[in-house]
C-alpha cells in the first residue's frame, strides 16, 4: 500500500483535509517554501495577515509560542512529538 493510501486510511473522514501545494518548478529554500505554505493556507481561510517568517527553533523556543502543533504520528514523525509553534506578531510588538 502507498504512502498516500495509507495517509487517506487514517485521516478521520469527518474532519476536512487542508491541501496546500508547493510548486515544484521553483527553486527555494525549505524555510521560503513554507512560509509560502503558510501565505496559502492563510489565504485559504480569508485570514488578513502580513509577513510570514518561519525559523528553526529549540524545544524550548517552541513551546514558548502562543500555538503548538504536536504531530499525530500517522506517517513519519512518532505521535506527540512537538513540531511546530506560531505566534502573531502586531505592528508594534517586539518581535
Amino acid at each position: 500500500m502507498s504512502w498516500l493510501a495509507r495517509r487517506r486510511r487514517a485521516v478521520p473522514v469527518d474532519r476536512p483535509e487542508v491541501r496546500v501545494l508547493i510548486n515544484t518548478n521553483v527553486t527555494m529554500s525549505r524555510h521560503k517554501a513554507a512560509a509560502q505554505a503558510v501565505h496559502a493556507a492563510l489565504a485559504a481561510f480569508g485570514i488578513d495577515h502580513g509577513r510570514v517568517v518561519v525559523l528553526g527553533g529549540r524545544p524550548d523556543e517552541v513551546r514558548a509560542m502562543d500555538a503548538v502543533v504536536h504531530d499525530a504520528g500517522r506517517t513519519e514523525i512518532e505521535p506527540g512529538t512537538l513540531t511546530a509553534g506560531a505566534t502573531l506578531v502586531r505592528p508594534g510588538d517586539e518581535a
